[in-house]
Order: C-alpha cells, then structure tokens, then sequence
C-alpha cells in the first residue's frame, strides 16, 4: 500500500483549479491523466475535494485578502500561477478544519509557484502569505465580518 503524499495533493489541486479557469471540469478525466504512469504516492482525495469545493466558493473572499496584501498589482491581470498557490495557502490557514502550520503552507504555496511559474512568482507568493500571517487575526475577522465586493473570478462559471 503507498502512502499519501500532501505535496503531490497540492501539485495536483493546482492543476484542477487551473483547469477550471478554461473549461467544465471532469476531475475523472483529469485524475486518470494525472495518473498516466503509476506513483509510489496517492493523492489525499478528501483534501482535494474539501480544498477544490471551498477555494471555488470563497473565490470572492481570497481574493479580496490577495488585494489588501498587493494593492498596486491588478488581480483580473495576475498570472493565476501566482494567485492559485496564495489560494491553497490561504485556504489550509484559515479553513481547513486539519491544523496545517501556516509555514508548511508557505512553503508549499512557493514550490508550487516555483514549479509552475518562476521565481519571481515565488517572491509574490511567500511577500502576500508573509503579510497575511503577520496580519493573522485581523483577516480572520474580515474573513468572518466582510462580504466581498469582488465582480471577476478565475473560473469557468458552470
């Protein structure tokens, strides 16, 4: 029996946020391409699909907390290799009932942007997740008290 490998979980839950952005979504189809070959991981279903449903529901949310903490950059322009990471990061530190340390999720975040951006990318990541930790009880209560006013979003409407 193989393991279950988070970091590969999260690899794999960018790449179905990301193809959202562009077509309907059939995480079956997606799944049996992500495993054309066979890993010595599984993926941590659950989190795939508790992370998938709630980052797409608080899509609104995420993003406002992305444009406190990068106010000069235009979130309709940003690259979604940049904001899809802060998503998964924000979204295991303020809803994920599992207690992830919010510094695994940094980390995790800026190897995602690593992997599928730049290192530039990855400065962005670790600078906005870097704020929001340092900002850590004042987004909870926006999280709590504010409803976003945000009229984009990043994914196919379905």
């Amino acid at each position: 029996m193989s393991k279950i490998s988070r970091h590969r979980t999260r690899k794999f839950l960018f790449q179905m946020l990301y193809a959202r952005t562009y077509w309907e979504l059939d995480k079956e189809e997606l799944i049996s391409s992500f495993f054309e070959w066979v890993f010595e991981t599984d993926l941590d279903m659950n989190y795939v699909d508790d992370m998938y449903k709630a980052i797409i529901e608080n899509e609104a949310t995420l993003i406002s907390i992305i444009k406190r903490f990068a106010p000069k950059f235009e979130i309709a322009n940003m690259a979604r290799e940049n904001v899809f990471p802060v998503f998964i990061a924000t979204r295991e530190m303020f809803y994920l009932s599992e207690e992830i340390p919010p510094n695994v999720s940094i980390n995790e975040a800026i190897e995602l942007a690593k992997i599928y951006w730049d290192n530039s990318s990855s400065k962005f990541v670790n600078w906005v997740l870097d704020s929001i930790v340092e900002n850590l009880e004042s987004v909870k209560y926006d999280i709590q008290n504010k409803k976003p006013e945000i009229n984009f979003s990043f994914f196919k409407s379905i």
